[in-house]
């Protein structure tokens, strides 16, 4: 792990196209700011781990093609209301 100290309004690049800038810190809380191509996700650790978990889930679930079938003519009706 990389440890680096910074102050209000200096920023930390990380490549070309990520940086991340300190905004304010106080009470214990630090704010920062990240600045990355929007195909890069950048979430909370505690966010990230949630979806990683909703994905895993997700795979593990098992479903027919009759399930799938019935899924698509779902989404189908919802975007075509007049057929």
């Amino acid at each position: 792990m990389l440890l680096l100290s910074r102050k209000k309004g200096e920023v930390i690049q990380i490549g070309k196209n990520v940086s991340i800038e300190i905004i304010d810190f106080g009470r214990g809380v630090v704010q920062v700011g990240v600045t990355a191509p929007k195909n890069i996700p950048v979430h909370r650790k505690e966010v990230f781990d949630a979806i990683v978990e909703q994905n895993k889930q997700a795979s593990a679930t098992t479903a027919t093609i009759s399930d799938i079938k019935k899924a698509l003519s779902s989404v189908a009706k919802l975007t075509n209301p007049k057929e």
